[in-house]
């Protein structure tokens, strides 16, 4: 058999009238920890924004490079543009077939060729007939 359960008595009680004593524990070592993880956490999140912010400025240097190249080469294709219109200006074109010796033919005679004449339904072969006269020739 057991015996009922009875409390026991509190260390530090005397008699009738108790006294309470708690040990205070140093807070100092508590507040430490936690003032230690704060400021790390606080140092992360500073060198962190550092790093994000950095990022950003490389990138919008990234973006700004390319934009000067793509204007650039925007500069060039249109003075690439203006060029060939240059080159292909008639009045440029004579002027080169001029220094070459190239004259506009005094007289001016057509050649027909037999065979390639009629109605214009047959035009494969027109231009199969052609091929071969013109390949023909020295």
């Amino acid at each position: 058999m057991t015996a009922p359960a009875r409390p026991m008595a509190a260390p530090g009680m005397v008699g009738a009238g108790f006294r309470v004593e708690i040990a205070h524990r140093s807070g100092h070592r508590a507040g430490w920890q936690a003032w230690t993880l704060i400021g790390i956490t606080v140092t992360a999140a500073f060198f962190l924004m550092i790093w994000s912010r950095i990022a950003l400025d490389q990138t919008a240097f990234q973006l700004q490079e390319i934009e000067s190249q793509t204007a650039s080469a925007e500069a060039r294709y249109w003075d690439l543009r203006l060029e060939a219109a240059r080159l292909q200006a008639p009045a440029r074109i004579i002027e080169a077939a001029a220094t070459m010796g190239m004259v506009y033919p005094e007289t001016l005679r057509t050649i027909e060729v037999a065979g390639l004449g009629g109605d214009g339904s047959e035009t494969e072969e027109r231009w199969v007939d052609l091929k071969a006269v013109l390949g023909a020739q020295p």
